[in-house]
Parts: C-alpha cells; structure tokens; sequence
C-alpha cells in the first residue's frame, strides 16, 4: 500500500487523532485493570462469605431434609442452599472477569498493537512490518485496536455486575435467614 501524502493540516488532524485514540487506548486499559482489581475483591469477599457462612450455618441444610423439623429450620436451609448457590454464582463471574480472554487463530486481530499477533512474529519481521507501515496504517491499527479494547472491557464490566448481582443476593439472602434465627423460639 501505498503512503498517502497528507498537507500541513492533515497532518496536524491526523496526529491529533492519533493522540487522542492513545489518551483513549490508555484510558480504556485503565478501566480494564479496575474491573480485574473489582473481581480479585468480590472472590476474596465470596470466600469470606462463603466460609463465615459455612460456620455460622451449620445444621441448617440438615434441617431442610429433616421433615419433623420446624418450617423457620426448613426455610433457613434453603436460604443457605440458595445464598451458597448465589455466593457460587457471583464467584463464577469473577472469575471470568480475571480470566485472560485470548482470541483463538480464527479470531486473531491482524492489528500490529495487539499483543497476541506480535508474540507470534519474530523480532526482525515484527520490527520491519511495523516500520514499514504508514502513518495512516498506524492510525487505523491504533484505533482498530481501541475498539476491541473497549469491547473487552464492556465485557469484563458486564460481568462484573452479575458477579456483584448475585453478591448482594447472596447478603439478601443471608439477612433474611439471620432475621428469621433471631425471630425463631
């Protein structure tokens, strides 16, 4: 391909783009790296819960299979059956969060910024593809690659709120069982 010549404000336009499309690329690993810290907290919260949950219930999934037991033990079982479930749930997505997600060969970004595409090349061949692009070509790399940045942070955030969804219906959950073991006789 061949470099296109641009004028004197061509160039300042294209440069400006190209700055800004960096502010934006930074910006949006930024947010990435907030929503890994966000899901390294939740399964450190999860498993807090999870284990306190453990202790202070003990017994009560006894209770739900035990038909003699009264309807306040019964209930406070599936409450903790369905607090673990919503604990497992909200860790799962956290997980998913944290997961490296690497696109497959089928899906490999032909972008120069994407660091799956670069791993794959030697040192010599990336220098010299890199280097032999135009200014256009980088820009339009640079920017390639902002888009499928923020669509994998857009990902991680969705995630991240189903994985905190579930956490605050796990605290529901918890809740109602404390009030109903504080009510019981």
């Amino acid at each position: 391909m061949e470099p296109i010549e641009l004028n004197d404000t061509e160039k300042a336009n294209a440069d400006e783009i190209t700055n800004h499309a960096a502010f934006l690329y930074a910006l949006i690993e930024n947010l990435i790296t907030r929503a890994d810290t966000k899901a390294g907290l939740i399964l450190a919260a999860d498993t807090v819960f999870a284990t306190v949950l453990i202790v202070l219930s003990k017994g009560a999934i006894v209770h739900l299979l035990d038909n003699s037991a009264v309807f306040a033990n019964r209930f406070s079982g599936l409450l903790a059956i369905l607090t673990f479930a919503a604990l497992f749930l909200s860790s799962i997505f956290a997980l998913l969060v944290a997961r490296p997600m690497i696109l497959s060969d089928g899906e490999s970004n032909s972008s120069l910024f994407f660091f799956g595409r670069i791993s794959q090349m030697s040192v010599q061949a990336f220098i010299k593809q890199f280097s032999s692009q135009s200014s256009a070509e980088l820009r339009s790399s640079l920017l390639t690659e902002v888009h499928m940045t923020a669509q994998l942070a857009r990902q991680k955030f969705i995630r991240i709120r189903y994985s905190l969804d579930f956490l605050i219906v796990a605290v529901l959950l918890w809740a109602i069982m404390q009030i109903m073991v504080a009510l019981s006789p």
